[in-house]
């Protein structure tokens, strides 16, 4: 048995040695032609001499690793296969997530440390350009949560200005940034650890990058810049995006590159009619294929080893915690079918492992390093320093991933930058410069809020913001408002560099609003119609991230109001009243969520004089208690109390109703019992008690219990009325990428009936 076993290996190392001389005489070319032709023969060049060097005592092995989204994570489970033979690379050339791969793996990385680098990352995060809210000031963040839509432009050049891709790639810059300290100057790739290659697409030549030298961050950006979904990356001249719509399996860059021996991984679709269904699975079938069927078959062809990882069941998407570990799973158990033939190929050429030929890239995730200057690229000396007071981090202290993060998200929280990134160039010494590249937006842009409910049926919100893109200096604001409750608001303000903001608005409001909602018998319903008009001089503090702090004067006229009922028609016309104020408002808000909070409190409070001797006092707090991961209470109460003798007009009355705050009047308070609005009492206290369970992922369920209790101001006396309400709902939701999905069936004691409410879409 010996003796045929050792018979058997002799003759598999044969047949290898065989295969390599055959590779090795074939003719090495490109299949695709390539955009710089004279930099990739200087490069193939230093690779040959490489080579040469490393074949005076063994063969040289490239590892080709193709793209495939989420799936590339079957490359890991190879790389640890391939590093328990001990087999050595020599070269590393990739595409798309092969490409990222590759490239951790040519900065000294491990399998197994690429292993924990991966699984340890949220997807979900690194697949959006989201930062945590806590870096936005709080006008910010409220514009965030009320526009779905929000395209930047410039002038006249709106076409031109629309993005050219869903996301711009910030937390994947990050990551990369985060692992490649030590390789983030422009730099030949040979002078890595280990010498590397990427592929990405040129758009406008429809040709060829092989990324061999330049910054190595923006060479894996751009390699993995699938279309439509990332922007393209710009450098240079150039405008690249995912190299897999060219040359998902670069295993000619490796033969003409001079390996003698080539690995390759490719993550295969079958061909099949049936399972080309969706938009990941057009763009992964169009880039295995991408350079022509023959062409794809020719670089099937150069490989030595060529392993295909079961990916039955996984889209490009597949970033799931359970999806990337077994995907690393099957990657590993791929290269064990192919036991024999790496067995051999160790006997060829040694199990040794790889050398590496510089020292191993940094990572700021387990080591800090010594910031000894912060430079910035595209802004201003004064936004400079603007942005140094900002992010508070001091030349000559030592700082790792977190804290820079956070600095890189506090500029991008200005709202200023399209992408900000930062890259950590040696000093010479024993520190780093940290750069800061910043890209400004477009100054002016379109803001685009939509919602659909049973109160209003549907609403939309357009804001042009013209200069609000900026750091600081004069914004001009159009809204419109599109409903059965439209508006017009026009707005000017001013914003220092470091002080409080100043401005004015103009508001034209035609309010219409549901008594009883819209659902209900025509006997019950009634409806309030009237032209509101507002002036508003204001200052406010929009340096906070969860302090809103505003105050100033407004000025307000009601020239017409309409009243109907089943009782009737009343209208009445008067120019001449108007309604001046002083007004104060406050907030403090820390939850980690504006419509569906696990953790954090609510407090507000509000003043209003109308010279009159009225005066509007308010005040509200909403606290989330977590009990577990599914299951948390979130308690309510809310006040408005109106002093000084009788309102100076209906609506300045106080209301409640409906889910949604501020509905028809700013006052408004929700109420999840009543659709429409009901107007109370000088005195209104309501309280919510809501127990919401998360079911599944982004699915909610709450059982929600309310009640109210209003009063009336009479001869200074407060007269409390017998006048409460008590209200139970069963509420579900959805959080989406577009806003809440909210139904709920609900009852109050009132009307002693159950009633609905459905509503998508951001709050406004």
């Amino acid at each position: 048995m010996k003796y045929l076993l050792n018979v058997r290996n002799i003759l598999l190392v044969f047949m290898m040695s065989f295969l390599i001389g055959n590779l090795s005489a074939q003719n090495s070319k490109l299949v695709n032609i390539s955009y710089d032709p004279k930099s990739d023969s200087v490069f193939f060049a230093r690779m040959h001499k490489y080579m040469a060097k490393i074949r005076k005592t063994r063969p040289t092995v490239a590892l080709v690793l193709a793209g495939g989204g989420a799936k590339g994570a079957a490359h890991i489970g190879v790389l640890k296969y391939l590093e328990e033979k001990g087999i050595p690379v020599d070269f590393v050339a990739g595409t798309s997530m092969g490409g990222l791969m590759g490239g951790l793996y040519a900065m000294g990385y491990s399998a197994t440390e690429i292993d924990s680098i991966v699984q340890a990352v949220d997807w979900n995060v690194m697949m959006s350009d989201n930062v945590p809210k806590t870096y936005y000031s709080y006008e910010k963040q409220l514009y965030k949560q009320t526009y779905v839509i929000d395209i930047p432009f410039k002038g006249k050049e709106f076409v031109r200005s629309l993005p050219s891709g869903f996301l711009y790639g910030l937390n994947v810059y990050n990551m990369m940034s985060s692992l490649s300290v030590g390789y983030q100057h422009d730099m030949d790739f040979m002078d890595l650890p280990t010498p590397y290659c990427c592929v990405a697409t040129e758009i406008v030549s429809q040709t060829e990058k092989h990324w061999t030298s330049g910054p190595l961050i923006e060479a894996m950006r751009s390699t993995m810049s699938i279309p439509g979904y990332f922007r393209p990356v710009r450098v240079d001249s150039m405008i690249l995006a995912d190299g897999g719509t060219k040359n998902n399996f670069p295993t000619d860059v490796a033969k003409v590159a001079g390996a003698d021996i080539i690995i390759g991984v490719e993550l295969t679709m079958p061909r099949d009619y049936g399972k080309v269904n969706n938009v990941a699975d057009v763009i992964m079938q169009t880039a295995q294929y991408s350079g022509g069927l023959e062409a794809h078959n020719n670089n099937v062809k150069n490989t030595t080893v060529y392993i295909t990882p079961d990916i039955t069941g996984f889209g490009m998407l597949s970033f799931g915690t359970k999806e990337i570990a077994t995907l690393i799973e099957r990657g590993y158990k791929a290269a064990a079918e192919h036991e024999r033939e790496l067995d051999s190929l160790a006997r060829i050429v040694g199990n040794n492992g790889r050398k590496m030929y510089n020292k191993k890239a940094v990572n700021l995730s387990n080591t800090e390093v010594k910031i000894t200057s912060v430079e910035y690229t595209g802004v201003t000396e004064k936004e400079q320093d603007f942005l140094n007071w900002k992010i508070r981090l001091k030349p000559d202290e030592y700082y790792g991933k977190e804290q820079l993060e956070i600095a890189q998200s506090v500029i991008y929280g200005t709202m200023a930058f399209s992408q900000v990134t930062y890259r950590l160039v040696s000093d010479g010494s024993d520190g780093y410069k940290l750069i800061f590249n910043c890209l400004k937006k477009h100054e002016n842009s379109i803001g685009i809020g939509l919602r659909a409910d049973t109160e209003e049926w549907f609403a939309a919100l357009l804001n042009f913001g013209f200069g609000r893109n900026r750091i600081y200096g004069s914004e001009f604001d159009l809204i419109l408002r599109l409903s059965s409750s439209p508006y017009l608001k026009l707005e000017y303000s001013y914003t220092p560099i470091r002080a409080p903001k100043f401005g004015a608005s103009l508001k034209i409001h035609y309010r219409t609003l549901f008594g009883n909602g819209l659902f209900r018998d025509p006997k019950d319903v009634y409806i309030e119609q009237l032209v509101h008009n507002e002036l508003k001089v204001y200052i406010a503090d929009t340096h906070w991230s969860r302090v809103d702090l505003s105050g100033g004067f407004r000025l307000e006229h009601q020239p017409y109001w309409r009243y109907f009922s089943s009782e009737g028609v009343s209208s009445g016309v008067n120019w001449k009243q108007f309604y001046p104020f002083v007004y104060l408002r406050f907030l403090f808000d820390n939850e980690d969520d504006r419509y569906f909070p696990n953790k954090g409190i609510r407090v507000s409070a509000a003043y209003d004089f109308n010279f009159k001797d009225m005066h509007y006092v308010s005040a509200a707090f909403k606290g989330t208690i977590p009990t577990c991961k599914i299951f948390s209470i979130i308690a309510s109460v809310r006040g408005r109390y109106v002093l000084g003798g009788v309102a100076a007009y209906q609506y300045m009355y106080n209301y409640v109703g409906g889910t949604l705050e501020g509905r028809y009047y700013e006052h408004q308070m929700p109420f999840i019992g009543y659709n429409g609005g009901l107007m109370c009492g000088d005195i209104l206290t309501t309280v919510d008690l809501d127990f919401r369970f998360k079911v599944y992922k982004n699915i909610y369920v709450s059982a929600i219990a309310a009640a109210l209790h209003d009063g009336n101001v009479n001869d200074k006396k407060l007269v409390m009325q017998n006048h409460a309400i008590f209200a139970a709902a069963l509420q579900f939701a959805y959080k989406s990428k577009f806003g809440p999905l909210m139904a709920n069936v609900h009852w109050n004691s009132k009307q002693n009936r159950v009633g609905f409410y459905i509503g998508v879409g951001y709050d406004f």
